[in-house]
Formats: structure tokens, C-alpha cells, sequence
């Protein structure tokens, strides 16, 4: 939440007012993001035989549903996207710094071949999920 000073006249004089003018937290929205991937990193190391097929998905949708869900804040359809492209960007970070580490060995759905491609669809998911609940939340 921001507070700005703005003028107001009053009865032909100018005055300054403190206004309150909700606005959304962007930021704390993508540290979820980084939180959930950090999870998906050390529970990956941890098991590398593993699969956690939800981890991309959560990672890329929750920051923007977190957003939205805030009552704290303001969103904005705007803010809404750029979340989501966020979001995104930390799920394909996190499934390269997974795969990179040796932690993607479990098994994947036939459909998709390896872990890395799954994970890629499922972030891809995910973001197109929590992006769509966000921006129709902020209609």
C-alpha cells in the first residue's frame, strides 16, 4: 500500500491531503515462487529418484493466485501477467537447476518422454492455470 500526498482544494484554497492507494506486491508473489522451487531443489537432492511431478506446476501457478488472493493488495491485470511470465521464468530456472544437479533420475509419464520435458508441460500448466484464475479473479 502506498500513501501519497495529494492536493485537494478546498473552498478555493490548496491543500495537501494524505491519500491510501491500494496496490499490488508483485514481489512478494515471485518470493513464493523462489520458496516452492528452493522446496523442489533440496526435496529433488534429497531423492533424485524421485519424480515430483507437481513441483513445476505449483511453482508457476501459485504466484499468480497468491496475487490475486492477497487481501492485503491490489491486482491488477497487468500485474496479473507480469506474475505469470515471472512465475514461469522461476519454473524453467528451477527445472534447469534440478536437471543440471543430477536430481531428475525418477521415472516421467510415457507421454512425455523424459522428466525434463514433463516438467517443462506441467510448468507450462501451471502458469496457464494460475494465470487465467488470476486474471478472471481481476475482472
Amino acid at each position: 500500500m502506498t500513501i501519497q500526498a495529494c492536493p485537494v482544494a478546498v473552498l478555493g484554497s490548496l491543500e495537501m491531503t494524505t491519500s491510501i492507494q491500494a496496490s499490488s506486491d508483485v514481489r512478494r508473489a515471485l518470493q513464493w515462487g523462489v520458496v516452492l522451487a528452493g522446496l523442489w531443489l533440496i526435496v529433488a537432492l534429497a531423492r533424485p529418484e524421485t519424480t515430483f511431478h507437481l513441483a513445476p506446476f505449483l511453482i508457476a501457478a501459485a504466484p499468480p493466485i497468491l496475487l490475486v488472493l492477497d487481501d492485503r493488495t491490489f491486482a491488477d491485470r497487468p500485474d496479473v501477467a507480469r506474475v505469470a511470465l515471472g512465475a514461469l521464468a522461476i519454473a524453467a530456472v528451477a527445472t534447469i537447476a534440478v536437471s543440471a544437479v543430477g536430481a531428475m533420475q525418477g521415472p516421467a509419464f510415457e507421454a512425455f518422454g523424459t522428466p525434463v520435458v514433463e516438467a517443462v508441460v506441467f510448468a507450462l500448466f501451471g502458469g496457464v492455470v494460475g494465470f487465467g484464475f488470476a486474471w478472471w479473479r481481476t475482472r
